[in-house]
């Protein structure tokens, strides 16, 4: 069975024209790192953003979990090689893993860049998904991270939180020493850089057409990194979409609002899901 998702993700790897990942090219099977919850209803894979990670999650999961079996998947942004960090080897790394634990159809549930990853998934491999569920997904135009000073230090840290979150009680002292660590790290630095820059080449606007799936957008009014003319942009390209938003939250509405968005996820898939 691993031969034939290797050969499989190769070929979607050549489709996609991506630099192939270290993985992929060693066929080495890659390494997973999840938080699981809830036993039953529709599998509903949550893809976090570039600066983000499963405890993006933390809040809105168990609400999600009680109409769905989710799944939120760690991308190797941080760790891996600077070959399997680009959002097309992301595509391949999560189409793996959806072959491999075998979850298709697959509802698709991304924030920001794990939102771009979601898109060029469904564009690639339709028929392994259920419906899309896009929040500040990138793929069009972000304020985005794509360098970084050449001491990058809390100032500049607490700066791009403030992008990120309408309420201030998000940036906490703990968040911003650990995402310090991380951009002072020359190697994750770099990673971070290069799938940043990865995700601003990539832009989706003439293939959204293309997208058949029901998609929901889940968008924040506040955004600052991908604002609501981005939102408006999805909403009039992607033929089965359907727009909802916030007030008074910024980039992350899981993080910010997560009951509002557990719930309305819950009534798009009632409709929509065909799991």
């Amino acid at each position: 069975m691993t031969d034939s998702i290797f050969d499989t993700v190769q070929s979607t790897a050549d489709l996609l024209g991506a630099c192939e990942p270290l993985w992929l090219r060693e066929r080495k099977e890659p390494e997973f790192i999840t938080v699981e919850q809830g036993q039953e209803g529709p599998p509903l894979l949550l893809l976090h953003g570039l600066f983000g990670a499963l405890s993006n999650w933390e809040s809105v999961q168990p609400l999600m979990a009680n109409y769905a079996r989710t799944i939120a998947l760690s991308f190797p942004i941080l760790s891996g090689h600077r070959s399997e960090v680009k959002v097309k080897a992301l595509t391949v790394y999560t189409e793996y893993f959806v072959r491999k634990r075998q979850l298709a159809p697959v509802t698709l549930c991304g924030n920001s860049l794990g939102g771009h990853v979601a898109l060029r998934f469904a564009l690639a491999r339709p028929e392994l998904v259920n419906c899309l569920i896009l929040s500040g997904a990138s793929g069009l135009y972000e304020h985005s991270v794509d360098s970084l000073p050449v001491r990058p230090g809390e100032e500049f840290v607490r700066e791009h939180m403030a992008r990120v979150f309408y309420s201030r009680e998000f940036i906490t002292d703990q968040a911003v020493d650990e995402i310090t660590k991380i951009v002072k790290d020359r190697v994750k630095q770099l990673n971070l850089i290069h799938s940043a820059r990865s995700a601003k080449k990539d832009n989706l606007l003439n293939e959204l057409k293309n997208i058949k799936v029901p998609t929901l957008l889940l968008w924040g009014e506040d955004d600052l990194v991908t604002t609501m003319d981005v939102a408006e942009t999805f909403h009039s390209n992607i033929p089965n979409s359907k727009l909802v938003t916030i007030k008074n939250c910024g980039h992350a509405p899981m993080i910010e609002h997560p009951k509002w968005f557990a719930d309305q996820v819950k009534n798009f898939l009632e409709v929509h899901s065909s799991s």
